[in-house]
């Protein structure tokens, strides 16, 4: 039996699960995802030069040193609203009206703005210089033609899919979500389709699945729930054998070492081979992690639903995401200061749930014990931002000392 450090499993379960294959996806269904590859910019962004305001298409020569007092007078020879096309190139002494978005005409390098001028139609004049050579988008002055637009990594999130669709790129390449099955175990749980055993304190309420699966999509995976399995092993292998087309297997319960954890046995059955048995932490030491042959990778919680929602935060996340084709799966680690002293373990890392309060004036966040820090207490986890670490040692770490932590958010 393998003990890891909960670095060592995470590091572990992310260097082996599948990255998931590639895809073309409609624009619109691609945020979230990964790009799946380099993406180059096919066309100049703007397209062409063009006005940044409404006013007057000039040439810079013909009103530098405009003033109130001394205006300059040019011929208007046309006008070009957004979406035309200018017939001609401007001649010295011509000014064009334009509007915003409207391709400059040839030979022309500034736009003034309408408030500077009389708004004339036949002839313009122009009581101030400021707009000489201003007021223009160029063309690819925002990207240019080969240049590369996104890099293959990038997650898609709205003002990305804005760029993709300024290139008019209607199907990008992303990779696929993984497809995370979920199965909650034990005699003692019941699904919530019969309210009323949970209700009348006969059974407890399966947390599990439903706590999973919104885990997993919000670390952007697809949940398949494969339901509720008893304490049978005959009735777990059949379930887990069935469930061969999905990417990964979580499984939440029967790990531990009492008569009816029969998972690590079933999963044995299987063909899985564990890379880690336990992990060196409170909450949830008895996750494991495996892989049946050939590659298909298997998580298992534990079945407390706090141990099992902070397990699949340290090492859950980091797999889906890296199957997702995220570059760094892992949340960022922050230094916080407690405001509670906390009681270490001399064995194993504690993490424990905690509020954050904003940081004023430069200040490191406060973090703020979310009350008993007991595997059964599930408001703890109702009301927490995020989790800290406290090192394994002897004695506290005490109110006012640093400690690394993970935002939820």
């Amino acid at each position: 039996m393998r003990v890891a450090s909960a670095g060592e499993a995470a590091r572990d379960i992310v260097a082996v699960v599948p990255v998931q294959p590639p895809l073309r996806i409609p624009l619109i269904d691609s945020v979230g995802h990964v790009l799946a590859e380099d993406l180059t910019a096919s066309i100049d962004l703007p397209p062409w030069t063009n006005a940044a305001m409404d006013g007057y298409a000039v040439r810079a020569t013909d009103i530098r040193g405009a003033r109130r007092d001394a205006p300059m007078h040019l011929r208007v020879i046309g006008a070009i609203p957004a979406g035309a096309v200018p017939d001609r190139a401007l001649r010295t002494g011509e000014a064009m009206r334009i509007y915003t978005g409207a391709p400059l005409p040839a030979d022309a390098d500034s736009v003034i703005r309408q408030e500077d001028t009389d708004r004339g139609a036949e002839y313009v004049t122009v009581f101030d210089d400021r707009d000489a050579g201003a007021n223009v988008r160029r063309v690819g002055g925002d990207l240019a033609r080969g240049a590369l637009a996104l890099p293959s990594g990038t997650v898609i999130g709205p003002h990305q899919l804005a760029l993709l669709a300024a290139l008019a790129v209607t199907h990008p390449m992303v990779h696929r979500r993984p497809r995370v099955g979920i199965l909650a175990t034990g005699d003692e749980v019941v699904s919530l389709d019969h309210p009323e055993e949970i209700l009348a304190s006969r059974r407890l309420a399966d947390v599990n699945s439903p706590a999973l699966a919104a885990l997993v999509q919000q670390a952007g995976g697809v949940a398949v729930p494969l339901g509720l399995s008893p304490d049978d092993p005959a009735e777990l292998q059949r379930v887990v054998l069935a469930a061969d087309d999905v990417d990964l297997l979580i499984t939440a319960g029967g790990v531990s070492v009492g008569d009816h954890d029969h998972v690590r046995s079933v999963m044995a059955a299987c063909g899985v081979t564990t890379s880690f048995d336990r992990v060196r932490i409170r909450p949830g030491g008895p996750t494991t992690f495996g892989r049946f042959p050939p590659g298909r990778p298997w998580l298992a919680l534990p079945g407390n639903p706090v141990s099992a929602m902070v397990t699949f935060e340290l090492f859950g996340r980091p797999a889906v995401r890296a199957m997702s084709g995220h570059r760094d799966p892992f949340r960022p680690v922050t230094q916080v200061v407690l405001a509670d002293d906390a009681h270490r373990d001399p064995v194993l890392d504690q993490y424990l749930r905690c509020t954050f309060d904003a940081p004023e004036d430069g200040r490191m966040a406060r973090a703020t014990l979310t009350g008993p820090q007991g595997s059964g207490m599930l408001m703890s986890m109702a009301r927490a931002d995020g989790l800290v670490l406290v090192p394994a040692g002897k004695g506290a770490a005490l109110a006012g000392s640093m400690a690394r932590a993970w935002f939820f958010t």
